[in-house]
């Protein structure tokens, strides 16, 4: 029987695994699929051996924090992949982790077909890990062309003709806006992401924009995302309650769509953004040290400085960034007023901006395409 170990930690990678999964069985692959996942995965038919919460991590010296767990982590999975040898291994996001188990999987002697479902941003910094992904990578699936072209120009097999977003915003069709906030134009969301160290430090500064969003008349609800670890969920609950703010545990693209601006960490959400042609203020704030590194070692071609796909994408900051010591409150209520309570003009010229970018976003499909080559290369 056939047989593909698949991994992956963060919320957003696993959505992608999991819609893998499902492309693979209508695909007619009839194996074991079994590896690392969180909730999505598990519910997509994966046999978890290991939970990928245990890897939400976040930035650089965070991670550094937790080298003996995940050293022992990386072992473990590592043995029982060599020993199990699976036809095929997919790999989702979380490069910290996975270039390191690729790494001994290929030491160890795994012959198998690798495949990294939204590789490294090699493009943006740390570029010397390209030479990892043609030295363990089989075939790179990456979520947009300009990730693609680089990876082609710099030697890497890569295979890139839509964005899994695009794709997905297609089939649900419109987003329903949930019946508590209809008929409100008075919404800003705030959505602090789903990772426990981005939401202890985002957090802070969110509650005080919202109170100065608040005296301007907006109402401020906070995102409570799905795919946070259960104990930091549980802990953002209680911290906004305390507060007296109100947030919502539902689909963050549903209160997305409800809002008439977000304030968002800096992520996939920003794609999602533009999809729904929303308005957002990307914050992005990391722990001193891990800041510093950050700041040394992006590559500076990137416009504006920037750190939004969004405004990767369309190479030029249409969405405003506050990162580190620019996110404060003031600055984070600043932006989202200047769109909330800005001329029509501005409005009118951002609009027209998120129209062009989204059209570099590719074709439908993807999901079932990614499937096929796995298959293809396992000779299913």
């Amino acid at each position: 029987m056939k047989s593909v170990f698949l991994s992956s930690a963060e919320a957003s990678g696993d959505h992608y695994m999991a819609e893998i999964v499902k492309a693979l069985r209508c695909g007619g692959f009839d194996g074991e699929l079994w590896g690392m996942g969180a909730a999505e995965s598990r519910a997509a038919g994966v046999d978890v051996l290991w939970r990928g919460e245990q890897l939400q991590l976040f930035g650089l010296t965070e991670v550094f924090s937790s080298v003996p767990r995940v050293l022992r982590l990386l072992k473990e999975t590592a043995d029982t992949i060599v020993r199990r040898n699976p036809d095929a291994v997919v790999v989702v996001d979380s490069p910290d982790y996975h270039l390191r188990l690729l790494a001994k999987l290929r030491k160890y002697g795994y012959t198998g077909s690798v495949f990294y479902v939204s590789p490294p941003t090699v493009w943006a910094w740390r570029s010397g890990r390209v030479k990892y992904l043609k030295k363990y990578v089989t075939e790179c699936f990456p979520l947009y062309k300009f990730e693609h072209d680089y990876f082609v120009s710099h030697g890497c097999n890569s295979y890139w003709d839509g964005a899994p977003l695009l794709e997905e915003f297609v089939k649900r069709g419109e987003t329903k806006i949930p019946g508590e906030f209809a008929g409100n134009d008075k919404i800003v969301a705030f959505m602090p992401g789903s990772r426990r160290s981005e939401v202890t430090k985002l957090v802070p500064v969110m509650e005080q924009a919202a109170e100065i969003l608040s005296a301007h008349g907006w109402q401020p609800v906070f995102s409570v995302a799905q795919g946070l670890n259960p104990e930091a969920k549980a802990q953002l609950v209680k911290t906004l309650d305390e507060k007296r703010l109100r947030h919502f545990d539902g689909s963050g693209r549903e209160l997305l769509a409800a809002a008439q601006c977000s304030v968002s960490a800096s992520g996939t959400i920003t794609v999602e953004s533009l999809l729904l042609e929303k308005y957002m203020v990307s914050v992005y704030k990391m722990n001193a040290l891990s800041g510093f590194i950050a700041n040394l070692i992006v590559k500076p071609g990137l416009p504006a400085g920037c750190f939004s796909m969004t405004n990767i994408i369309a190479q030029e900051e249409i969405f405003p960034e506050l990162f580190q010591n620019k996110c404060t409150p003031e600055a984070v209520a600043d932006k989202a007023l200047a769109w909330l309570e800005g001329s029509a003009e501005f409005r009118a010229g951002v609009l027209g901006k998120l129209k062009q970018t989204k059209a570099k976003l590719g074709t439908t499909g993807v999901y079932e395409r990614w499937a096929k080559r796995i298959m293809e290369r396992i000779a299913c």
